[in-house]
């Protein structure tokens, strides 16, 4: 197989009648559900191929707050298997983005595959032909551009009223913000073509973004306007190739995390390729945001991580930010891959982390400040990227026995070391909640998280909404459709 001039670096974490709800317990909130019953493997089923006409959800309790107008998108991967042939990896399956449109009361879930070159031809073969992140592929499929194995399941973005399916070894990927049809790739600038674009952009609170293209050592740094063009792009040096699926950003910095899970090897499936090597450390390059060639270095113990939340610059120049850590690589080659076929091995499927605040003085090693938190798919305030605030919101906690994923949304207080948490119960499967301000308003609290569950024991798949004011009060309103979806990876909201 011949493979790219560019590094093929693979992608992201994996992420009828409805019960009612019920209010606080001993401080955590809890949904009124029965015990534990087989179900979860709706969450690892291919969606159909035509994908999920708009279709009217049933409201389960409550009534849609004031000002809560929008679309919640949401991307993942969709299509698991082709007959007896189950893909290695969770990472490989071809992305599907969700529309949930939220108006005048009511939710109305769309949902269609991304239409890459991989999606057209895997399709058309009736089996997997593309290497990707664990899936090894087909030795003859011709592979000239990162784009010929792009997934396109990780992420979605809106930038300049575009929508934009996110897949960090390859390029953004357009689609209608109406209907979900693909419209081919994004191209920031003509020798940028099918250059790397992560699925984790960080957005100023103006609207600005900034993205990395992960390209071995060498990562390159995208400056996007708040109108959606480029305004700049420029490289710099990690020194390794290293697994890289998430950064930080403060109001004058960028933090690359080097974790030492290393490329040393350039084979199909691509994690075959990683090592980990501990003795090396996790290594931060600091970069500012004005003149990419002033840069320093920061070193810590070695950590794995998928996540970061968002930073801050204190005035005496110390850098702030939180990160679910792992003390060694999780989901690489070969993880994940029984979930699709139905199988579920708590050893290698149930991950466990240590949400950790990580502090970074103007000169020293990194310090760790640890939680205790297992948790992962940090959210914070989007008015407040950049600059100090006080909440993460999480997923987490210990799965019920018998199946993936957790069941207990967290919000985290680093002021106090409080944690308030709202457990959905052994039946739902929950996946990451997005904190989406109220409009009009400015306090961190002034906000709600949305999210979508996987009922287990009806087979829906079900949106949620909660007042981060007191998220153990349970959902403010929530809906339920009368069928499932895929779990996904990650999402945006897009105010009305």
């Amino acid at each position: 197989m011949e493979l790219s001039r560019r590094t093929l670096i693979g992608t992201g974490l994996m992420a009828g009648a409805a019960t009612g709800l019920t209010g606080c317990i001993s401080g955590t909130g809890r949904m009124n559900d029965t015990s534990p019953l087989p179900g979860w493997t709706a969450g690892y089923r291919n969606a159909p191929a035509a994908g999920f006409d708009p279709a009217a959800m049933r409201l389960i309790s409550g009534k849609v707050p004031a000002g809560l107008t929008g679309t919640f998108y949401r991307n993942g991967p969709a299509q698991f298997s082709y007959g007896d042939e189950t893909a290695y990896h969770l990472f490989d399956g071809d992305g599907m983005v969700q529309a949930i449109r939220i108006e005048d009361g009511q939710a109305v879930h769309t949902g269609r595959f991304v239409q890459t070159p991989k999606r057209i031809n895997e399709q058309a073969a009736g089996k997997f032909l593309a290497p990707g992140f664990g899936t090894p592929g087909d030795p003859d499929y011709p592979v000239t551009s990162p784009d010929d194995v792009n997934a396109a399941n990780t992420s979605v973005l809106m930038a300049g009223g575009e929508l934009l399916a996110l897949w960090e070894a390859g390029s953004a990927w357009r689609l209608d913000p109406e209907t979900l049809e693909s419209r081919g790739t994004k191209t920031w600038r003509s020798d940028l073509e099918s250059m790397p674009f992560l699925a984790h952009p960080k957005q100023e609170p103006d609207g600005r973004l900034w993205n990395l293209a992960v390209n071995g050592p060498r990562i390159g740094i995208y400056r996007i306007g708040t109108d959606g063009g480029l305004e700049d792009f420029g490289m710099v040096d990690i020194g390794a190739p290293a697994y890289i699926h998430d950064f930080a950003m403060t109001d004058r910095k960028l933090i690359i995390l080097v974790q030492p899970w290393l490329f040393m090897r350039q084979k199909a499936p691509f994690a075959d390729g990683l090592e980990w090597r501990p003795e090396e450390g996790l290594k931060l390059l600091i970069v500012d945001k004005d003149d990419f060639s002033r840069q320093r270095w920061a070193e810590a113990p070695a950590r794995a991580f998928f996540h970061t939340g968002s930073a801050w610059e204190e005035s005496d120049g110390t850098i702030r930010f939180d990160a679910s850590l792992y003390a060694e690589p999780v989901l690489g080659s070969g993880a994940g891959a029984g979930l699709a076929r139905g199988e579920f091995d708590p050893a290698r499927d149930v991950l466990i982390s240590n949400h950790t605040m990580l502090v970074i003085p103007p000169e020293g090693e990194v310090r760790f400040e640890e939680t205790g938190l297992s948790g992962d798919f940090p959210q914070n305030d989007p008015r407040r990227h950049g600059t100090r605030r006080r909440y993460t919101a999480l997923v987490g906690g210990p799965a019920p026995a018998g199946r993936p994923n957790p069941s207990t949304l967290m919000l985290h207080d680093w002021q106090t070391g409080d944690t308030a948490r709202f457990d959905y119960g052994p039946d739902r499967m929950i996946e990451e909640h997005l904190y989406v301000p109220k409009p009009g308003k400015s306090a961190e609290r002034d906000a709600w998280l949305i999210g979508t569950v996987l009922n287990v024991r009806t087979q829906a798949s079900e949106v949620h909404v909660f007042d981060v004011a007191d998220i153990t009060a349970g959902p403010v309103v929530s809906w339920s459709a009368d069928y499932s979806w895929p779990l996904g990876f990650h999402g945006s909201w897009a105010a009305a």
